[in-house]
């Protein structure tokens, strides 16, 4: 075979690796996004949301540039070149905080977030198999629940746990909790404007916004997004026809709670921890939405928190179903 002497080869990724925006403008475009639902907490919580988010961002940051720093010293480089990934870490550490934590426990989940669960665990895995944010809050809060006790409200509210779901009448109960807080009836309030649970929940309406123009803007991982909410919605909508009262509080109360609107749009599809298989984020968006409507049926309100991390740890087996396998490799194609 003769050789052209001015013949180039040229290696691209494939087109289902490279979506022709890099990393940092999806970061980038991220951290804008959620800037949506950081400004619709402030009317509902007070500059005290500032507060968590400042105090999140501000604590991965330190942690960012002193790792990079660590590195530089040690190495001669650094893996840590940009700020971009680490202000989304921030930005989702302080959204995900409930309005009540108190500030050290943002510091801790922020601190976690990025030494522990981001550089630590990308060193030793070689990817994140756990979502950083999710996973550090959920270790903090149980090491503090443990340390102080179930009963204190760390991670199991007391209040909460006296909660009734399963009746008409309980539940009733508990939408009446956000009747009047904010010159809204329970539903309005669940979707437009709540002075309780995660900062990123203030207004579930915000959330929706930012997380249409995420799937528009960043290409974000829709289906396990419909699927999540779709799964929640039905088995509220079925649950409101067995139990009686108001289908539309249920739907509210289910889908527009900060840990399910806000979880499942910003950390349910983190682009490592989750399935990239099409089907495979169905089923997963489908298993999140079964694990948090039960756990909210027994009150661990934030409980899709600890689902998410439960399926993160599943997302490598779930990846393998319906894999093809490359022609010429045998078995089925």
């Amino acid at each position: 075979m003769r050789e052209e002497p001015n013949l180039r080869y040229i290696s691209e990724l494939p087109p289902h690796v490279h979506s022709g925006i890099t990393k940092d403008k999806v970061m980038l475009r991220t951290f804008l996004l959620m800037c949506i639902p950081a400004l619709a907490a402030l009317p509902a919580m007070g500059l005290s949301a500032l507060a968590h988010i400042a105090i999140a961002i501000g604590t991965v940051l330190f942690c960012h540039y002193s790792l990079a720093y660590t590195e530089l010293l040690s190495k001669g480089t650094t893996s840590y070149k940009s700020p971009c990934s680490p202000l989304v870490a921030g930005m989702i550490v302080g959204l995900s905080m409930p309005i009540a934590a108190p500030y050290y426990a943002t510091v801790g989940v922020a601190a976690l977030t990025m030494v522990v669960f981001k550089w630590l665990q990308g060193r030793l895995c070689g990817r994140k198999y756990l979502n950083p944010a999710a996973a550090s809050k959920v270790l903090l809060l149980a090491a503090l629940s443990i340390a102080a006790g179930l009963g204190t409200g760390m991670m199991f509210y007391p209040a909460h746990l006296r909660l009734d779901l399963w009746t008409a009448a309980g539940f009733d109960e508990v939408v009446a909790f956000y009747d009047g807080r904010s010159a809204l009836s329970g539903a309005l309030s669940l979707v437009l404007l709540k002075d309780h649970g995660w900062i990123g929940g203030a207004s579930g309406l915000a959330v929706l916004v930012a997380g249409i123009g995420a799937v528009l803007w960043i290409r974000l991982k829709w289906r396990i997004v419909v699927s999540l909410l779709l799964t929640v919605g039905v088995l509220a909508a079925v649950m409101s026809l067995v139990t009686g009262g108001s289908m539309v509080d249920r739907l509210a109360f289910h889908l527009f709670t900060g840990s399910v609107i806000f979880m499942g749009f910003f950390m349910a599809t983190e682009p490592q921890s989750t399935p990239l298989a099409e089907g495979g984020q169905y089923l997963f968006g489908t298993a999140l939405g079964v694990g948090t409507f039960l756990l909210q049926q027994l009150n661990v309100l934030g409980g899709s928190i600890i689902v998410l991390v439960a399926l993160n740890l599943v997302t490598p087996l779930i990846d393998t179903i319906g894999r093809r396998r490359p022609y010429g490799h045998g078995g089925v194609r």
